[in-house]
């Protein structure tokens, strides 16, 4: 599957990537993006125009996300040695004012 830069994904720890789209059409709200990846967000530049939301605590209590980490990898987006776990939101930066 290849990703659009114009469109927002769900990708999930067992390797579900699903369009979604915001309830207002437009953009994100904070609990909107806090329940997609379960819990407080954190945010991951991957480009100047799309972001990566992640789970801020994810490494705590979450399984560990191949893809995200390999999409935030391609971009540089981790320090070495760095991962995600949770699931993530990939989209826009917009769509998160």
């Amino acid at each position: 599957m290849e990703l659009q830069p114009a469109k927002a994904y769900l990708i999930t720890v067992g390797g579900d990537i699903n369009e979604i789209f915001p309830e207002n059409g437009e953009t994100f709200e904070l609990e909107e993006a806090q329940a997609h990846v379960e819990g407080y967000i954190e945010i991951v530049h991957l480009t100047k125009n799309q972001i990566m939301i992640v789970n801020e605590e994810g490494k705590f209590d979450k399984e560990y996300n191949p893809i995200a980490t390999g999409i935030a990898d391609l971009h540089r987006a981790l320090w070495s040695g760095d991962y995600i776990c949770g699931n993530v939101v990939i989209c826009p930066s917009p769509m998160l004012p």
